[in-house]
């Protein structure tokens, strides 16, 4: 990653505030995990996945921020499922190993109860080589912060996409730092406010426009797959200002059935007028008031199912691959901007499977009704998370 390609923008929100610090560690991190030839954790789920990056451009729009008056174009990255089977494990020692070696475990003083038993490793992958035809696949739209990529939650989307979701995320240009077009140009991000009607707007149009192109555009997802999606009923999730757009699309938008909303403030007309279907929002582990109470407005006007939850160790940016990418390059378990600290004190393993559970188990009851017991309260397989409300 160049220093061109790591300049942050001047966009004044609470992500894009955080973010410039981190954002120059990660570039740091990736240089030396490049040099070191470090490969990031590979998807969590059962399937393999495939990903696809695409320009789309939208003939029927001038961008608005664009100072040339051109049509309106976006990157979006598409997160395909394949090769879905199911992972062998087996013990990660046979029986008398693990015996001897407990037994070391208490010689050396280690606490009792520490034992190796139970532990498992992988031990091959079964494919049950069902073709993209053989299924009816659920779809997710993602939206970032205001100022982040879409790439920076590439390692949670994948797993989610591991589960037999295809996920579709977007760059919103000249509203994030930086979005690299095929063709090798670049559009940085310039001064955009959220408060701004319009910068909302042209992300709802951004997102509407991407779940168009699902099924029109064969660049963006495998031909093979086309006609297998779930259209009609999309769940859509975002981080931060991507929340906010997630809510916003709702009310414009029919097709999402329901909306995830990861640590973001509700800007617009839906925080008074609400939504008929299912949206939940999503926070850090301190949060009491978004920008104003946007959450407290609107609790009243979810009219669909509805769910306020907190993450415990969690700060904002802890919502997207940074606190992964923090692990496996090695940064200081505590990153700082100044004395703030940006990332929590979740380990980044930790933070996807939470991450990815919450994701498959609300876009599956948004797109098909089924409810995990994890939407119902708290669960002792992630006591981290808080249900508030």
């Amino acid at each position: 990653m160049s220093n061109q390609h790591c300049r942050g923008t001047s966009s004044i929100t609470q992500f894009s505030a955080m973010a410039y610090s981190t954002i120059i560690l990660l570039c740091a991190a990736l240089a030396q995990a490049v040099q070191a030839a470090t490969h990031l954790p590979g998807p969590s789920g059962p399937c393999r996945v495939q990903t696809t990056h695409a320009k789309l451009l939208d003939t029927s729009r001038v961008d608005p921020f664009s100072p040339t008056h051109d049509k309106r174009a976006i990157m979006a990255t598409s997160y395909v499922p394949v090769n879905c089977g199911h992972t062998k494990f087996e013990p990660y020692l046979p029986p008398h190993t693990e015996a001897v070696t407990d037994q070391l475990f208490r010689s050396y003083g280690m606490p009792n109860g520490t034992t190796i038993k139970g532990f498992r490793i992988e031990s091959g992958f079964a494919s049950n080589d069902t073709s993209p035809s053989d299924k009816q696949y659920p779809v997710i739209i993602f939206s970032p912060g205001l100022g982040a990529s879409r790439l920076y939650y590439s390692l949670i989307l994948e797993s989610v996409a591991s589960t037999g979701f295809v996920v579709v995320s977007v760059d919103h240009p000249y509203d994030t730092s930086s979005v690299d077009f095929p063709d090798g140009s670049v559009i940085y991000g310039v001064n955009v406010s959220a408060a701004d009607p319009v910068t909302l707007n042209t992300r709802v149009q951004d997102v509407i426009f991407t779940l168009d192109q699902i099924h029109d555009n064969p660049h963006l997802i495998p031909s093979s797959f086309t006609d297998t999606l779930e259209l009609d009923r999309v769940a859509i999730v975002g981080h931060s200002f991507g929340g906010a757009t997630a809510a916003a699309a709702m009310l414009n938008e029919p097709r999402f059935a329901g909306g995830l909303n990861f640590d973001g403030a509700l800007w617009g007309p839906v925080v008074e007028e609400g939504l008929d279907r299912p949206f939940i929002n999503f926070g850090h582990a301190n949060i009491t008031q978004l920008d104003n109470n946007s959450w407290g407005k609107i609790w009243p006007h979810l009219r669909g199912f509805r769910r306020e939850l907190q993450l415990a160790g969690s700060l904002h940016l802890t919502f997207t691959d940074f606190p992964l990418i923090r692990d496996v390059g090695g940064w200081p378990v505590k990153v700082k901007q100044g004395t703030e600290e940006l990332l929590g004190s979740l380990s980044g393993l930790r933070v996807r499977a939470i991450l990815t559970e919450y994701i498959v188990a609300s876009a599956t009851f948004f797109i098909t009704g089924e409810k995990s017991k994890l939407l119902d309260g708290p669960s002792s397989d992630y006591p981290e998370v808080k249900y508030v409300a």
